[in-house]
């Protein structure tokens, strides 16, 4: 019989030659092999080991947390933690003693050698080293959660450090709250639904990424639910060449809604001028007709640019990404944004960020450089709130007309086509006063996904 493995968590190799002449001092038969802690994970997948030495910490991450981790995979792993601060635990025992030559150390390996059997000690199957390699070498993060939303397998990538095994992402993710608690929202639903979770996109302020995730459950071997696997994909230049798109679409459709309203007024006075002749001529005739012809091409222009979408797709969005994902892409300096609540809502995706791009921006226009500016859910819908100076005219709902403008460089049609998605989705979008005195936009009758 082969001797069993003993797999130990260090920062340096050298480690484990003090550890295994510990046991050979205490007559154990068993090879020590070491692991640096940021790879237990992967490495119990290729790796027989009949039990694992962790320190109270190393390398900064916490021997307790690679525990968790450990057993997550390999529920009847024997786990002990040494170090004079060792605190036990479920599946861990402990050894009050910092040195690996520590005879207590070897004396607990070897009883737990000998009363131990552990699935993680059979045979590393060919799946497992697939599994292994994806894990290692992807350049997608890749997670496993147990049912209690700790990290049990995960890479290294910027979006959740290696530091997270056996820790939820609230406990050390630097990420906003209510992306923490959207996230958290989505593991549960996978973990208490048992239903997948796909291709959510999410905005993270802190991280300043765009990213989109999956979340699936995970059952084992017996078939019961043991947690979820997830993909998260980072899309932030995607994201950009499509805002900069947007906002190409954006410039043409004001110039040629601007162009119309233009072309509109001088008609309206060619036409003026044409009932002062008082000749039944077949020119001018002729020129009536050609004014209508021009008449109808306006108005044609004005329907294709006001329409946002020649293909409307609803999808499942939620509120606080799509607002930080257009916020990002403003590049503002010196305004604020605070989310104060969010909600799913089902909407085009494009239509949507083109619709709180415009009244985002629009805050800052008259606002100032510096304007504060709330967003947040109501009961039918949502809101978008700031400080400035508000709306001064009568009837307020007046700045949603096609033309409308209150400074001179302004065309006058954003929060026309603003309005106009809202009325596509069957939305109801009024003007009003914040609690700040500046400008409100309520957004009502917003559906929810099912």
């Amino acid at each position: 019989m082969s001797p069993a493995t003993v797999l130990l968590v260090a920062a340096e190799t050298a480690a484990g030659a003090q550890l295994q002449a510990a046991l050979e001092q205490a007559a154990i038969d068993a090879t020590v092999r070491t692991t640096d802690p940021e790879r237990v994970d992967t490495t119990l997948l290729r790796t027989p080991t009949d039990c694992l030495v962790v320190p109270v910490t190393c390398a900064g991450m916490a021997g307790g947390h690679l525990a968790e981790a450990a057993t997550g995979l390999y529920p009847d792993l024997p786990v002990i933690m040494y170090g004079s601060d060792a605190d036990g635990g479920y599946h861990i025992q402990t050894v009050g003693d910092d040195a690996l030559e520590s005879p207590a150390l070897a004396g607990a390996v070897g009883a737990a050698l000998d009363s131990s059997e552990t699935m993680a000690s059979r045979p590393v199957s060919r799946p497992e080293t697939i599994l292994a390699t994806l894990f290692e070498r992807s350049s997608e993060h890749l997670f496993v959660k147990d049912t209690d939303r700790q990290y049990v397998l995960l890479n290294d990538s910027s979006y959740a450090p290696p530091e997270l095994l056996g820790r939820r992402d609230e406990d050390g993710l630097p990420a906003g709250a209510a992306y923490l608690e959207a996230a958290r929202g989505d593991d549960l639903q996978v973990i208490d639904d048992g239903t997948d979770v796909l291709d959510v996109h999410e905005f993270s302020p802190a991280m300043e990424k765009h990213l989109r995730t999956s979340r699936v459950p995970w059952h084992d071997e017996t078939g019961e639910l043991a947690g979820l696997v997830g993909v998260t994909q980072d899309i932030t230049d995607q994201r950009e060449r499509e805002r900069l798109l947007r906002q190409q679409n954006e410039r043409l459709r004001k110039v040629a809604l601007l162009a119309a309203h233009e072309l509109r007024n001088e008609l309206q006075v060619s036409t003026g001028h044409l009932s002062q002749v008082d000749v039944d001529d077949e020119h001018v005739a002729a020129a009536e007709d050609s004014i209508d012809r021009l008449a109808a091409i306006v108005d044609k222009v004005v329907s294709l640019a006001s329409n946002n979408s020649p293909e409307f797709e609803p999808e499942g969005l939620r509120l606080s990404t799509v607002v930080w994902d257009v916020w990002s892409s403003l590049s503002l300096e010196a305004a604020s944004l605070e989310v104060t609540s969010d909600r799913r809502l089902l909407a085009d995706a494009e239509s949507m960020r083109l619709f709180l791009e415009i009244l985002l921006s629009n805050a800052v226009e008259h606002g100032g450089a510096d304007v504060a500016i709330r967003v947040g859910a109501t009961s039918s819908g949502f809101f978008i709130a700031d400080d400035g100076p508000g709306v001064d005219v009568s009837p307020p709902d007046r700045v949603l007309e096609a033309g409308y403008a209150s400074e001179k460089h302004n065309s006058g049609f954003g929060l026309y086509i603003a309005s106009r998605i809202a009325k596509e989705h069957g939305w109801s979008l009024a003007v009003g006063e914040s609690e700040d005195g500046g400008a409100r936009f309520t957004v009502t009758d917003v559906e929810r996904p099912d």
